[in-house]
């Protein structure tokens, strides 16, 4: 006899409490030796959230794979497949199910759909096929009525997850409602914190009251013997190879340094130095100006974002999409915990 796999698929941007219930639920029903998150690639949940006018609040897909990742910590008959973002694909679950099969040829695949869903069934992507090679598995509100062969595989969802979801965790987010954070797991909620998704203990504009975070604000540092108005004049001043050509930037307002910065000689090894070197002079800025480094201490634990709106992907993130490494963010932080344990 085989071994039985539950699918599911979805956006899980984030995942919630529902969805992993709802996955404890479909293998419980069946007595399933394995249950198997996919998420959606990047390009279809953008997509999705698009048309909801709330793009830029889309999860990478590396954020997503590691909050799914903590399910199966929690229960060590979840897997999580990355089979659509490695391929881009746009839906087509009848693919992605038979690309599952390759993996577990001995297992009999139930794929996990919502009572509201079977009304459209007829119109999925090459349903014939589908419904030839796998099951449907139905996942039904307490008061709804399945009739027909659906009623073979179906399963109840629980009371407690009927109103949650990901669309609503969203919202309370951007309404600054707390009670978020009870629509997640615990890890999920940390992994959300630790990358800067919850609005009220995230610094993302460096304006009025973080305006010293900026690069742009004008604080005196002295940095490889020069003396420079701005961590903007200094670090864009390090892109030179002569002593005289950095001498040029020390009299630079920060707009003018980094306008000048784009047309100097540059140093042949600065992508491999400029992270360390922007380290130094972020240092230098809150050492030197100790009021500053008070400051920054006192922003707790907050996570220091350089969200931005000229599309910068290296140094902080784009506010547009939502995406970007944040390194100054990172460095900011950084230079916090060091000032803190000193």
């Amino acid at each position: 006899m085989k071994s039985k796999l539950v699918v599911m698929g979805g956006s899980f941007n984030p995942p919630t409490i529902a969805h992993f219930r709802l996955m404890q639920e479909a293998v419980n029903s069946i007595n399933a030796s394995r249950g198997i998150f996919v998420p959606a690639c990047d390009s279809y949940v953008r997509k999705k959230l698009k048309k909801l006018q709330c793009q830029n609040e889309t999860l990478s897909e590396s954020l997503r794979l590691e909050m799914l990742g903590s399910f199966c910590e929690k229960d060590s008959r979840f897997e999580v497949s990355n089979i659509q973002i490695l391929k881009q694909r746009f839906g087509h679950d009848f693919e992605m199910l038979e690309d599952l099969q390759e993996f577990y040829p001995e297992c009999e695949i139930y794929f996990v759909t919502g009572s509201d869903k079977l009304g459209v069934l007829p119109r999925w992507h090459r349903i014939n096929e589908f419904l030839e090679k796998f099951r449907i598995l139905v996942a039904k509100r307490g008061d709804d009525i399945i009739t027909g062969s659906w009623q073979k595989f179906t399963f109840t969802i629980p009371d407690e997850i009927l109103n949650i979801s990901s669309s609503l965790f969203r919202e309370k987010l951007r309404n600054n409602d707390e009670s978020a954070k009870n629509l997640v797991t615990p890890q999920v909620w940390q992994l959300m914190n630790k990358n800067g998704k919850i609005p009220w203990n995230t610094i993302d504009k460096f304006r009025d009251e973080y305006d010293f975070l900026s690069n742009f604000y004008e604080a005196e540092i002295t940095f490889d013997g020069l003396t420079y108005g701005s961590n903007e004049a200094a670090f864009q001043a390090q892109k030179c190879m002569t002593h005289d050509e950095k001498l040029s930037f020390t009299e630079c307002r920060p707009a003018k340094s980094k306008s000048l910065g784009r047309s100097v000689n540059l140093r042949p090894d600065w992508e491999a130095v400029k992270v360390g070197l922007m380290t130094q002079i972020v240092r230098a800025k809150f050492t030197q100006n100790p009021e500053l480094g008070a400051k920054l201490v006192a922003t707790g634990e907050k996570i220091i974002i350089e969200k931005n709106t000229w599309g910068d992907v290296f140094w902080g993130v784009n506010a547009r999409t939502g995406q970007g490494e944040n390194h100054l963010g990172k460095i900011l932080m950084q230079i916090r915990d060091e000032l803190r344990s000193n």
